[in-house]
């Protein structure tokens, strides 16, 4: 077990705005040639013990000039980093040595795979097609647990997203390891190349870029130096050569995967279902799975879903929808595989070839939702109840294809085509459908400014009825530089638009959004930048209607620790059911990570709210969320969230409602590879309580088991807690690599 360690209104004109940015452009980035390094080849493996004691990291070139992002900018690090790199046929070494002053206040901890949070950590990013879009991000902490995904640079925002463009996702195989000793903490990784996508050809250069995060002292180093005043992350990194063919193996996969859920008082029922995996070259890969499974294993954050005006968003969890998802993003999210329900099979084609990305994907949904074609009458917004609502399903097939054309750095052209056929039986699943097809785009206009759209339409048909072609369209601009940051959106989205594969929180809108921000550096051990800014928002609906206006001020302030303090007041204007709201409210956020065995963040949300239902009215509502994390063991884990919801009929008046979610999340991590986890959750609106314990064994991605419980429970009006259903599961995978 790893030890260590205490612990009056106005309208900007969007083309105005995007001709002045266009004018600014800053100064030519330097080449920084003396970044471009060559990987040594070795004649046999180094022992991936987190040791660098082999010789051949003598023989290598050392990267030690790293320079500080934050606090200072430019500046050396407080601490001395070294990075060392080689290579043989088929696998990619990185040695790094993170000196320490203070061994002793290093933070790591034995957590699972993907779930480090808070630590001291080294992250290696290498953009293999050198394409400055995307790259494979390799993250080890001081104990040697393991973390991968995917920097995506053109990743659109999702709702509910946060500012980490890493998808972590994403999994992989890799060998990694690291000693924390007197010097401070060493960490070795060896990267099959087999577990990476890149170009065919006999020589390889690649986008390097490495990070280390030095927790207590809020420190973000980079080997080659970050600058604000660049709007892009991997067109900030050095070059690897590596020279000579590689060794990409044979490049099949295949993941048998057995499954088995019991409810209480009934007998199990396994489920075989089977992965496929298939590399036709380094650069182009088929998926295909059969009765995938998706069982209980990952359980959804809970959400207040009282007084919602629209649907709640909840990301994707599954592992075949998962892989290469970023394939299909584009501005306007056409791409939601969450409304695949209940696949029986999928297939999947993703890569790239020359300087064209290529995605398809198939599937067969037993249980899909029915396609909404509107009526043009004027329907209610729908608002999330207390009702429970039986949903009608049918059987479907989802096509999707993708295309993307890169252009010149960092900029490209694209486009998507989504299909989805409905029926209730195999043999009429063509009598339904709804697609869509679009062009998409991204250009770099400078050093801090881009520009991207998107233009898309829509066909829907459900039994005899069947619409016209309905456009819709999305332009955006976005200006980056040390102190000013500008987005301005412009989004076309009428109310007949159908995309049945995608997610819309809202449609009938013709809507324009503006942000602008100043961005003040102090970077001290205090403070390292405060963030003002001012947002504007109009939106109309295709009647002409104005619907929304808002204005919102705020101010983001960073530093000790990583302490994130948000204010922000917002005044507004909704309109519901033909009724005009006016609405000021204040929010606030403070999050903090000042020890190694806690962090964490506040929030609170206080104004004017509308009452969602047939007859709204203007109350008064006030929210509050409270997560904390402690790790009292290097080992032990303890995430607690309470979230709280009331709604007055009137400022202090009488209670609407009021909602509590409490959540719990416990983690005691064993070894690296076996950790016992249980969750509860409790809703007192709806009197409803969930437990679930799971024991995984993890000895790599993909090779997986999995038993565990989840129980449902009812408060009933005596105050007595009834069952309302206990499932047992379990779960074995096991991934075959030839």
């Amino acid at each position: 077990m790893c030890s260590s360690i205490k612990r009056k209104k106005i309208w900007f004109s969007p083309i105005a705005i995007l001709l002045v940015m266009i004018s600014i452009s800053g100064k030519p980035a330097d080449t920084m040639s003396s970044y471009h390094i060559t990987a040594v080849e070795f004649p046999s493996p180094p022992k991936i013990d987190g040791i660098l004691d082999d010789e051949f990291w003598d023989a290598v070139v050392v990267l030690d000039d790293f320079i500080q992002y934050e606090p200072r900018e430019g500046a050396l690090p407080t601490e001395k980093t070294k990075a060392y790199i080689g290579y043989d046929k088929k696998n990619l070494y990185i040695g790094i040595r993170c000196f320490d002053s203070n061994p002793k206040a290093v933070r790591a901890c034995l957590t699972q795979r993907d779930k480090v949070e808070g630590d001291d950590e080294v992250t290696v990013f290498l953009d293999t097609f050198n394409d400055k879009k995307r790259a494979f991000a390799f993250q080890v902490n001081p104990c040697g647990v393991q973390s991968d995904g995917i920097y995506n640079e053109t990743q659109r925002h999702r709702p509910g997203g946060g500012f980490n463009r890493i998808d972590k996702n994403w999994d992989t195989f890799f060998l990694s390891n690291a000693q924390i000793d007197d010097q401070g903490y060493s960490v070795e990784i060896a990267i099959p190349f087999k577990s990476l996508r890149f170009p065919d050809s006999p020589s390889q250069t690649w986008g390097l870029q490495i990070q280390r995060n030095i927790r207590r002292k809020n420190e973000e180093i980079y080997w080659y130096p970050r600058s604000r005043n660049i709007n892009g992350f991997l067109r900030q990194a050095g070059q690897l050569l590596i020279e000579g063919e590689l060794d990409k193996g044979k490049n099949f996969e295949i993941m048998p995967v057995m499954t088995g859920l019991m409810e209480s008082g009934h007998k199990l029922d396994p489920e075989p279902s089977v992965n496929l995996k298939y590399g036709i070259t380094s650069n182009m890969t088929t998926d295909l799975t059969v009765n995938p499974d998706f069982s209980q294993i990952e359980a959804d954050m809970p959400q207040i879903d009282i007084n919602q005006r629209y649907a709640l968003y909840f990301p994707e969890k599954r592992p075949f929808f998962l892989e290469g998802n970023d394939y299909f993003d584009t501005p306007m999210e056409l791409v939601y595989t969450r409304t695949i329900n209940n696949p029986m099979w999928g297939a999947k084609l993703t890569g790239k070839m020359g300087k064209t990305t290529i995605g398809f994907l198939s599937s067969f949904d037993e249980d899909s939702l029915l396609i909404d074609i509107p009526t043009g009458e004027e329907e209610e917004d729908d608002v999330e109840n207390d009702e429970d609502e039986e949903i009608e399903t049918t059987k479907s097939i989802v096509n999707i294809f993708r295309l993307k054309q890169d252009l010149y750095s960092e900029s490209h052209i694209g486009i998507i085509i989504t299909d989805k056929e409905t029926g209730d039986t195999w043999n009429s699943i063509t009598r339904n459908f709804n697609r869509a097809a679009g062009l998409d785009g991204q250009f770099k206009l400078s050093q801090t400014n881009r520009v991207s759209f998107q233009i898309v339409a829509s066909q829907s048909r459900l039994g005899e009825v069947k619409t016209g072609l309905v456009p819709a369209m999305q332009f955006d601009f976005n200006h980056q530089s040390r102190h000013w940051s500008l987005t301005t959106n412009y989004t076309h989205l009428p109310e007949d638009f159908e995309a049945a594969s995608g997610f819309f929180r809202r449609k009938d809108i013709r809507s324009f959004n503006t942000r602008l921000g100043y961005n003040i550096l102090p970077q001290n051990d205090i403070i390292v930048d405060i963030r003002p800014s001012i947002e504007y928002r109009r939106v109309y609906d295709f009647s002409n209607t104005l619907t929304d206006e808002e204005i919102r001020l705020g101010w983001f302030i960073s530093g000790w620790r990583g302490t994130f303090l948000y204010g922000g007041y917002t005044t507004e204007l909704e309109r519901y059911e033909n009724m005009d709201f006016k609405k000021q409210s204040v929010r606030f956020r403070l999050s903090s990570d000042p020890f190694a065995w806690f962090s964490g963040s506040i929030n609170f949300n206080i104004g004017d709210g509308i009452y969602y239902d047939e007859n709204p009215y203007l109350g008064y509502k006030i929210s509050y969320g409270l997560q904390t994390t402690f790790k009292p063991l290097t080992n032990l884990t303890l995430l607690y969230d309470i979230n709280n919801d009331t709604f007055y009929q009137e400022k202090g008046g009488d209670i609407e409602y009021k909602i509590n979610l409490v959540s719990q999340r416990i983690n005691y991590q064993i070894s690296r590879s076996l950790s016992l986890r249980l969750i509860t959750d409790y809703n007192d609106y709806d009197k409803a309580l969930y437990n679930s314990i799971l024991l995984s064994y993890q000895y790599r991605p993909g090779t997986v088991f999995y038993i565990g419980m989840n129980d449902n429970q009812m408060k009933d009006d005596l105050g007595v807690f009834r069952d309302q259903g206990r499932f047992y599961f379990v779960k074995f995978s096991y991934w075959w690599r030839i």
